[in-house]
């Protein structure tokens, strides 16, 4: 099947591309997560300048309404350049729980923020504990309505530069997100690395005021924007195979081995065209889950219908592009020989967030078992989604 982007998408990912660019030359990674805000506050800026932020969020509080094709555009182009700005978890991923579960008063009050750059860190995952299961950080409901939380989040991503947290809590057995101020009393911060060596935080809550992200359960929601963030963040994955790949391939025409180019040895040829072609199909794998979300699912306020099919979409090219992302770490650093895996590598920096990648949002392991779980994995992926007529016709 013939999958690419628009011409719309196209001009949003050179748009992005060339932003992002300007900031990230060779060794740009390290730079930037070694920064003072563990990314490029330049490159930020130039993005919220832009309205990137902002592309999730709703037209009427200023940003740009896109869709899931957009997303995967502007991740793509992140990739490439194996940006650390927190596009997806400090931008996209809190818009679209504000979106889906906050009052009025609460997204006029939130989402602006975002779509103007203003970060806000999830605080989801649990040591030890799965993504999908009940947090166990609890909330506990006060006489007077007002609620307190306690328990251990970790990692939050770039939890050191929010002021506003939405954390996950019990309530009974239903999951809520609640609305915190990332300075109130009760939390305990401890600021470390990720494996991509991106900030990420341990929060521990002891009776922390909180206020619920709207008045319902967030179970369904939580289901839905786990997808739609395992799916973005494929674009990611892809932009940082594609160039991966890239500075390999000019890495072995450039170095020598016995008074000759290294890409004169038929084997280590073979090894990248391979590696071009896995890199091919996790582009189609990932595109196709896009236009999956894109058929099913409006980001907007209500559960889709089709969760089930967006989740099973989104499981299957998690998982096969997390393989493709996994091969791809592996052969960079190894084409490349010591160098590869040193910090001052550019790929080595690929391939850290690629690694990182494959467990981000519950991780590829999970997603393998809810994939064999579901029977998914037994039905092959059509390019007619959204076409019954022309499915029955096959």
């Amino acid at each position: 099947m013939n999958l690419e982007l628009g011409e719309d998408q196209k001009l949003l990912f050179e748009t992005v591309d060339s932003a992002v660019g300007r900031g990230y030359a060779a060794g740009g990674r390290a730079e930037a997560t070694e920064s003072e805000r563990g990314w490029n506050d330049g490159v930020w800026k130039t993005l919220a300048e832009m309205g990137i932020p902002g592309l999730v969020v709703a037209e009427e509080h200023g940003g740009a309404g896109a869709g899931p094709v957009e997303v995967y555009a502007s991740l793509e182009a992140i990739g490439k350049h194996a940006a650390a700005e927190p596009l997806l978890d400090g931008a996209f991923l809190p818009a679209w729980l504000i979106t889906s579960l906050g009052s009025d008063e609460q997204v006029a009050e939130l989402l602006p923020a975002l779509a103007e750059g203003t970060t806000i860190a999830v605080a989801h995952a649990e040591p030890g504990r799965p993504w999908s299961a009940l947090p166990s950080v609890t909330a506990a409901r006060a006489d007077d309505g007002s609620v307190t939380l306690s328990g251990v989040k970790a990692p939050v991503r770039h939890a050191d530069q929010a002021a506003t947290l939405l954390v996950t809590a019990a309530d009974g057995e239903q999951t809520r997100v609640y609305v915190v101020n990332a300075a109130a009393d009760g939390i305990t911060r401890s600021d470390g690395r990720s494996a991509d060596w991106s900030r990420a935080s341990q929060l521990e809550l002891r009776s922390v005021p909180a206020t619920p992200l709207g008045d319902g359960a967030a179970n369904a929601v939580l289901r839905t924007v786990s997808a739609r963030a395992r799916v973005a963040v494929l674009g990611e994955a892809v932009g940082l195979m594609e160039s991966g790949l890239a500075h390999t391939v000019e890495y072995l025409k450039t170095r020598k081995q016995f008074g000759v180019p290294l890409s004169t040895f038929q084997a280590l040829v073979h090894r990248a065209s391979d590696l071009y072609a896995r890199v091919e199909l996790a582009r189609s794998m990932a595109l196709w889950a896009t236009a999956v979300l894109e058929t099913y699912d409006d980001y907007g306020r209500e559960v889709p219908a089709e969760l089930d099919a967006i989740e099973a979409a989104a499981d299957d090219a998690f998982v096969f592009v997390g393989d493709a992302a996994t091969t791809a770490a592996e052969e960079i650093v190894q084409l490349h020989g010591g160098i590869g895996m040193t910090y001052e590598s550019t790929v080595a920096h690929h391939a850290a967030r690629l690694t990182a990648i494959t467990e981000s949002f519950g991780g590829v392991a999970a997603a393998r078992r809810r994939a064999v779980a579901s029977g998914s994995a037994l039905t092959p992926p059509s390019a007619l989604v959204n076409n019954a007529d022309a499915v029955t016709a096959q």
